[in-house]
C-alpha cells in the first residue's frame, strides 16, 4: 500500500490545538537529528473486514530508514519481508514520524472502505483526538488508547468502528522509537485489528 506525502501531511496537528501526545509522538521534526544509516523497524499484522482493498497481513514489517538523498537525507518507508519490500514513501527529515502516520492512514482506509464514511471526516476526528490526548499515567512507559468516536454524532453509521480504540506504548524519553502502535474494532473476528511492534535493533 502505497500512501502519499499530502494525505499523511493531513494528518498533522494543528500546532495551536495541540495536546501533550501530539506534540510529543506527532512533532514535525522528530528524526530531524537522526543520522544515515538510523533505522526503525516493526512486525505486522492485521486483519480486515471482507470486501475492503486492504489485505490481512501475517507476519509482516515495516522498516523506516534514514538515507543520505541527492537533496539532503530522506526517510525511507517500506513494508514488506527480506527481499519483497516494497516502498511506501520517501519524505523529509523534518515530517512527522512516517511510521505512526503510516499507522493512522492505514485505519483511515480500513473504516472509510468499511463504513462508506468520508476519509476526510475520519482523518480529521482522529487529528482532533490527538490534539486533545496527554502522554497518560506518569511512568518511564507510557501507555495511551483513545476512542476518537465516542463521542462522535455520527456514531449509528459506523458499526463496529464507532467503538475503534487506538493505543500507543511508548518512551517519554525516545518518541521516535514508539514501541507498540495497535488499532482495534470490538470482538475478536471480523472486525478490524491493525498491530505494529518495535522490533530489536539489527
Amino acid at each position: 500500500m502505497k500512501v502519499k506525502a499530502l494525505v499523511f501531511a493531513a494528518l498533522l496537528p494543528v500546532p495551536a490545538a495541540a495536546g501533550t501526545l501530539s506534540d510529543l509522538l506527532m512533532a514535525p521534526d522528530i528524526f530531524a537529528e537522526a543520522p544515515v544509516g538510523t533505522a526503525v523497524a516493526y512486525s505486522e499484522e492485521r486483519t480486515v473486514p471482507a470486501g475492503g482493498s486492504l489485505a490481512d497481513v501475517e507476519d509482516g514489517r515495516v522498516r523506516l530508514e534514514v538515507e543520505a538523498g541527492e537533496d539532503g537525507r530522506t526517510l525511507l518507508l517500506v513494508q514488506g519481508g527480506a527481499g519483497e519490500e516494497r516502498p511506501v514513501g520517501s519524505y523529509r527529515p523534518r515530517v512527522a514520524n512516517p511510521v505512526l502516520l503510516y499507522f493512522l492512514e492505514t485505519t483511515v482506509r480500513a473504516m472509510a472502505e468499511a463504513t462508506g464514511g468520508s476519509p476526510y471526516y475520519i482523518r480529521n476526528r482522529m487529528r482532533e483526538a490527538f490534539a486533545a490526548a496527554d502522554l497518560g499515567p506518569e511512568g518511564p512507559m507510557r501507555v495511551v488508547t483513545l476512542h476518537p468516536f465516542a463521542a462522535d454524532a455520527n456514531r449509528a453509521r459506523m458499526g463496529e468502528f464507532a467503538d475503534l480504540a487506538i493505543r500507543l506504548s511508548f518512551d517519554p524519553g525516545e518518541p521516535a522509537r514508539i514501541l507498540e502502535l495497535s488499532a482495534d474494532t470490538p470482538g475478536d473476528g471480523g472486525g478490524y485489528h491493525e498491530h505494529l511492534v518495535l522490533l530489536a535493533e539489527e
